[in-house]
């Protein structure tokens, strides 16, 4: 479980990764749901557990944008 602390107005984004044949059935990703868990609150910040399939990123919005710039 990947566990990502957010302030209001931050995201998160889940994406299939890069490497993933885009062939593969999306009943493969979602073969179990994608679990999203607040596992503590302190002030304004919040602390979320994410569990999904391995195929699929999860990235804070910030790196997400830092790796589209790549492309």
């Amino acid at each position: 479980m990947l566990i990502l602390t957010r302030k209001p107005g931050q995201l998160f984004m889940i994406t299939p990764d890069t490497l993933l044949d885009p062939a593969t059935p999306v009943s493969v990703l979602f073969h179990t749901p994608i679990e999203i868990v607040v596992t503590q609150v302190n002030g304004i910040q919040v602390k979320i557990g994410v569990q999904a399939h391995p195929s699929l990123t999860i990235l804070r919005d910030e790196l997400y944008r830092i790796g589209k710039n790549k492309i």
